[in-house]
């Protein structure tokens, strides 16, 4: 038997072993117990719940993930040490957290459930304490915490009675493990609070550790510290691959993809189902993603055929029983549909009604539920987190938005980008920042001719530019406030320019970072501007006229122009770009 930092390693524990190991916090906790019932009860039956109690514990470890399917796997096999914020190196014990009870706090797709999992089974195989965990989701409507563990523990310990709780959370030979507190349903939080706090206040051995997702109610308890799960490094990434990819050869190709990626990839990278998307979607066509558009391009059909690749001419159908093609027509509106309305996160009767809006205006006689299965279960891009549901990243949600633009027809297109253009709030900007990236990739004729081309021709009319000369710097107003930077408001004479907040040229950009960096000589380049297409109140800026120096405006005056024909060239291309695009040779 393997010894790892003065615990077992659990992929060669037996149930017999384990029970060894927890005979001493066993009869630490109901020694008393035990005695009497020797007396009258053979050794034997005591041995057998011992070894039940550490079957049932091992059983923990054996998950179902979407790179399997169906197939329940050991976690051993595919889990990389979890890392938490503000705690070195990883995490391999709780104690290795905090000996005080704590909420873990981690997004979707961070793998909370997992480490919940791994963490009772490193505890048991101390034999100092005996873990118990818990699902939240599985309490009962009227069952309180303490019956619902006591019922769970009488299964597996026939001698185990309701009074010998107390015992076990007094004997700290006890460390619960709950987790998805945000699966309890509202109506039940209040209360479930007050149990576990009550707990906190009389049994001072009882650790309680609770997973979670940010903002549950329990976070604001004073009995429990938060401590939250961090993103995915390069290390992380690359041990996770080794877990997944068996071959040599994809196995290093793969991980030298990932740090050579672009920024877009990485930011994507940062939860180990991502990562576990990234490699499925790689073994499939055997292609590296370069930007956002190519990781989804195929991802939909990756997901739902990836049960079917092990066997030939096996095809498994959908719980809607629609094609594949239906289904991701369907998702595209949905996330068209849920973007405009700001939702990422959903309670299931907003899902089913979101879908079955869908369902409507395709003419689609299918039941809700099985497409939100089919979303949920097959496809994993709409993943079930505790009560609610959410896309597993707010990309795809964007990509599958521009998806379904890309496909509709150039009139409505037209209109759609139009409608693009007007938007002027910056809040409406910061969700749509992404789609347009995902829009100029994938349709990109109509993105330039109707959308990109229009915005820019604005920028020129209004900031009067040519070759030689504009009026960009005269409608540059500066608030310089030492403490927090500078901050920049653009707008010219007093018209607010709509696409200014939405698509402001990359050229421009540049101008104001500049500005902003000779302006303050403890400003590092796009430091401190900001943009917006309110009209600034005057008695708070300054025109840079009047705040810098002759020498110093000669200088971004001259930055300007050259800005300015940047601009001007920009145009150009995207009129070259459109007319070769519409051009036809009919000499055939």
């Amino acid at each position: 038997m393997v010894k790892f930092n003065g615990y077992l390693n659990l992929m060669s524990i037996t149930a017999t072993v384990l029970a060894t190991l927890l005979k001493d916090p066993l009869t630490k906790a109901f020694g008393w117990t035990f005695k009497e019932a020797l007396k009258g009860t053979r050794n034997q039956k005591i041995e057998n719940s011992l070894k039940t109690l550490s079957t049932r514990i091992i059983e923990v470890v054996k998950v179902k993930t979407i790179y399997k399917g169906d197939d329940s796997i050991d976690l051993h096999k595919f889990y990389v040490a979890t890392k938490i914020d503000k705690i070195q190196g990883s995490v391999d014990n709780i104690l290795d957290i905090s000996s005080e009870s704590l909420v873990l706090e981690g997004t979707v797709g961070q793998g909370k459930s997992i480490f919940m999992r791994y963490l009772t089974y490193q505890e048991a195989t101390k034999g100092q304490r005996v873990p118990i965990f818990f699902e939240l989701r599985r309490l009962e409507d009227s069952q309180s915490l303490k019956a619902a563990i006591s019922d769970k523990i009488k299964n597996w310990i026939p001698l185990f009675n309701d009074d010998d709780f107390e015992k076990f959370a007094s004997s700290g030979s006890l460390v619960l493990f709950l987790d998805g507190f945000d699966e309890v349903p509202y109506e039940k939080v209040g209360r479930l609070i007050n149990e576990i706090e009550g707990w906190c206040e009389r049994y001072e051995g009882l650790q309680i550790v609770i997973s979670s997702r940010p903002e549950a109610d329990i976070q604001k308890s004073n009995s429990f510290r938060v401590f939250k799960f961090s993103d995915y490094t390069l290390h992380e990434q690359d041990k996770l691959v080794d877990k997944l990819v068996t071959e040599e050869e994809s196995r290093n190709l793969l991980k030298k993809a990932i740090e050579g990626s672009t920024t877009e990839i990485q930011n994507l990278l940062t939860t180990p189902l991502m990562v576990t998307l990234f490699v499925m979607n790689y073994r499939s066509n055997l292609e590296i993603p370069t930007n956002q558009s190519e990781f989804y391009k195929e991802l939909f059909s990756v997901l739902i055929s990836r049960h079917d690749k092990t066997k030939p001419g096996y095809k498994r159908g959908l719980s809607s029983n629609l094609t594949e093609t239906q289904l991701r027509e369907v998702f595209e509106e949905f996330c068209f549909t849920t973007c405009n309305n700001d939702k990422l996160i959903f309670s299931h009767a907003e899902v089913i009604g979101f879908i079955d809006d869908c369902l409507k205006r395709q003419r689609i006689e299918v039941s809700a539920e099985k497409v939100l299965d089919d979303f949920s279960k097959v496809i994993c891009l709409l993943l079930k987190d505790g009560i609610d549901y959410s896309f597993i990243h707010k990309s795809i949600q964007e990509y599958f938005y521009a998806s379904f633009v890309h496909k509709k027809p150039e009139k409505a297109k037209e209109r759609f980008y139009l409608k693009l253009r007007q938007i002027s709030q910056l809040e409406k900007y910061a969700r749509m920042s992404n789609i347009t990236n995902f829009l100029e990739e994938s349709d990109t004729y109509n993105y330039y001719k109707h959308f990109k081309t229009p915005a820019l021709i604005e920028y020129i009319d209004c900031y009067e530019i040519t070759s030689q000369s504009n009026c960009i710097v005269k409608n540059l107003y500066i608030q310089h406030v030492k403490a927090m930077g500078s901050f920049f408001r653009l707008y010219n004479k007093g018209k607010i320019i709509t696409t200014l907040v939405l698509l402001t040229p990359p050229q421009l950009k540049t101008l104001l970072n500049f500005v902003s960096f000779i302006a303050d000589e403890d400003a590092k380049p796009g430091h401190g501007f900001s943009l917006t297409s309110n009209e600034p109140p005057y008695e708070n800026f300054q025109s840079l006229e009047d705040f810098f120096d002759r020498k110093t405006l000669e200088l971004i005056y001259q930055k300007s122009i050259v800005i300015g024909r940047e601009i001007l060239k920009t145009r150009q291309e995207l009129n070259d770009y459109i007319n070769k695009a519409d051009e036809i040779n009919f000499d055939l």
